[in-house]
């Protein structure tokens, strides 16, 4: 009975990841298994329950209307099993995976705490990780590609818990032999080539908003998906760059980098933990709580460099 209850909640998460990506492929790929797997699972399900759940075609499928019937159902039974697993078993003891999409600004300052704290109480979870923007990353957790993301927030989603981790105050940037000035006029700075993170990213956004707030001058700006690459362009005195004080902290210490103070302050840089509503404790949950620990440690360490939201 036991081996049928595993077999038959596998069933009923295939048919969840199924139903919300509504692909084959995808399903397989969320699932860590072949297509040929799913589909025997959703047949083993429908000729359990004797109803068809989905319309199948060549691109897609589609949810029959006994298949959306039993959708909030079977995401019910997933979520009390799985907060049964984390209100009873030892950390040591569970085991899973949790998807995580992180940014890049995240992950060149405390992420690497946080999985190290993570993996000595959770030993036998593993950690997927997805390293991407804001934008996509809120994406993956709307289309169920990853469990939790540590990124900014573009709007609101009811379907979404949005928990405040901080903000990193922004520094404008630049080569010290390019670019010798340590202060100026936002205005006198937009004649230089601005550097920054990628089109239609919230950071991106945010200097837009900035720019025209602040300024009549039009920029010229360059992006790039990689602040590797936008830190590198800086040092070689390819422009200026409005950056997270936190992820230069080596390059302003080698002198690589230098900030120029600017007479209208960038707007810092808001984050949050981000996971699907449920009134359900899970481990994702645990994952967000965690972040907010590491993130409140980081702040003490470095007041200058990340700030907590007020009470």
């Amino acid at each position: 009975m036991l081996g049928a209850a595993r077999l038959q909640l596998r069933f009923l998460e295939t048919f969840v990841h199924l139903a919300k990506v509504r692909n084959f492929r995808k399903a397989a790929d969320l699932l860590h298994t072949s297509q040929p797997v799913i589909s025997s699972r959703i047949n083993a399900l429908e000729n359990e329950l004797g109803a068809k759940l989905f319309e199948r075609s060549k691109r897609s499928v589609q949810l029959t209307s006994e298949g959306r019937m039993l959708l909030p159902h079977a995401e019910l039974v997933i979520e009390l099993t799985n907060e049964m697993k984390w209100l009873v078993g030892p950390g040591s003891r569970l085991t899973g995976s949790l998807r995580v999409g992180v940014t890049d600004t995240i992950l060149r300052s405390w992420f690497v705490r946080l999985m190290e704290a993570f993996r000595e109480k959770y030993p036998n979870v593993n950690i997927e990780m997805l390293s991407s923007t804001s934008a996509e990353i809120i994406q993956s957790l709307r289309d169920h590609g990853v469990d939790v993301g540590l990124a900014m927030m573009d709007g609101t989603d009811p379907k979404l818990n949005f928990v405040p981790l901080g903000a990193f105050p922004v520094a404008w940037v630049a080569s010290p032999t390019a670019f010798p000035i340590r202060r100026a006029a936002l205005d006198t700075l937009l004649d230089m080539p601005i550097l920054t993170f990628p089109k239609n990213s919230i950071p991106y956004k945010t200097l837009e908003r900035y720019l025209k707030a602040c300024s009549k001058v039009r920029a010229n700006v360059h992006s790039s998906n990689s602040i590797a690459t936008i830190v590198k362009m800086a040092e070689e005195g390819l422009g200026v760059a409005p950056m997270p004080r936190a992820v230069v902290l080596r390059e302003l210490a080698s002198g690589s980098l230098h900030e120029i103070e600017v007479d209208v302050d960038f707007p810092p840089l808001e984050f949050y933990a981000i996971c699907e509503a449920s009134p359900h404790k899970s481990l994702k949950d645990e994952f967000v709580r965690m972040a907010q620990e590491q993130a409140l440690a980081y702040a003490a360490e470095h007041p200058a460099q990340y700030l907590m939201p007020s009470d």
